[in-house]
């Protein structure tokens, strides 16, 4: 009778010794050589001296350079936001370059003087999020104010209760815009129709980028009055200008004030003003 192939054969009895001295099985072999296999993984070392992947510390992403700098870092050329704030008006009024600093666009332009002066999408979302930040641009304001002759007061905004909070400065608002009768006229023969005219522009259209929408319409309505009153001295603010202002104050911000309403149209569609 034919033995079925597919049933086992019993092994003789052997002795320990002689059971060691047999070759492996086929089974054997597969688990001795998954045994051996683990370890080796469990004893080799990461090459390099190098942490395994899950194991590697996860880096937070490096600042914003416009962040780190109103939050008390150096800029481009070894000066702070403070530093900047208390430089006289005639330096303010020479200096070109700490502007864009103070008061970043999204745009790039060939007027920016350093890649690091450019407001990007995280620079916008951490101004909006962080009242110190919005707390550091409105005192830059504050101090372009003062160089441009107005006078404004920052106030604290009441709480759900009624009570004014005075230890939390991301409940705060600058307001009341107003020339100062004997600062103003002396200062608005340096600043009318003059590169200031850019300043201005640049600096309400950043407020709103960083979620100072509300400080940003009280300049505008300060500049609205001296447009609409011909008030000047000695020039009075040009048309040309005024629309740049109207532009940076009401427009959409995805679109940029220097783009005429053909361009806004034909891109977006729509002049996409509020």
């Amino acid at each position: 009778m034919q033995r079925d192939s597919h049933i086992p054969t019993e092994r003789p009895f052997l002795s320990p010794n002689m059971e060691a001295e047999l070759p492996p099985t086929a089974d054997s072999n597969r688990i001795s050589e998954g045994e051996r296999q683990q370890e080796r993984e469990g004893s080799e070392e990461p090459k390099g001296g190098q942490q395994s992947e899950l194991a590697k510390p996860t880096e937070p992403l490096p600042l914003p350079p416009i962040i780190s700098f109103y939050q008390g870092g150096r800029d481009f050329r070894g000066r702070t936001l403070d530093e900047i704030l208390n430089w006289p008006d005639s330096k303010l009024e020479y200096n070109h370059d700490y502007i864009q600093l103070l008061f970043p666009l999204p745009e790039r332009s060939n007027f920016m003087l350093h890649p690091a002066s450019r407001l990007d999408d995280a620079a916008m979302d951490l101004f909006k999020k962080d009242h110190r930040l919005r707390a550091g641009m409105r005192t830059a304001l504050a101090r372009m104010l003062r160089f441009f002759g107005f006078d404004c007061d920052i106030v604290n905004l009441k709480d759900d209760d009624g009570d004014e909070d005075e230890n939390e400065p991301g409940d705060q608002r600058l307001c009341n815009i107003v020339p100062n009768p004997e600062r103003f006229p002396r200062a608005a023969r340096n600043w009318m129709n003059s590169h200031n005219d850019l300043r201005i522009t640049r600096i309400i259209r950043c407020l709103r980028c960083c979620g100072l929408e509300a400080e940003a319409q009280s300049f505008y309505r300060a500049l609205k009055t001296l447009y609409v009153n011909r008030i000047g001295y000695p020039r009075k603010i040009s048309n040309r200008t005024f629309v740049y202002w109207t532009r940076a104050a009401r427009r959409d911000l995805a679109i940029p004030p220097d783009m005429s309403d053909a361009e806004a149209v034909e891109k977006y569609g729509h002049l996409a003003t509020n």
